[in-house]
């Protein structure tokens, strides 16, 4: 499955493994490309290894050597993504 980031919002679509290929998209409104934000990031890298379906995920993030410090930073200091849906 190939998609686009706003697929990543509001479509329950688990996946074992994630790759994101390349961290910029494209911003009408700005009339060109832009970064992605750290919560976009999560947003897509949270469908793989969903726990009904895995015990755990992968995810890749493609990005060039000028940004991948800055990427880096941002997965070390995010806050664990916890969910549990409660019957």
């Amino acid at each position: 499955l190939v998609c686009t980031a706003t697929l990543a919002w509001g479509v329950n679509l688990p996946a074992h493994a994630v790759v994101i290929k390349g961290t910029q998209m494209y911003d009408a409104s700005r009339g060109g490309e832009v970064q992605l934000g750290a919560l976009d990031l999560q947003q897509m890298l949270g469908r793989a290894g969903r726990p009904q379906f895995d015990r755990e995920g992968l995810g890749v993030v493609i990005t060039t050597v000028n940004r991948l410090g800055e990427w880096v930073a941002t997965a070390a200091s995010a806050s664990p993504i916890e969910s549990q849906l409660r019957c």
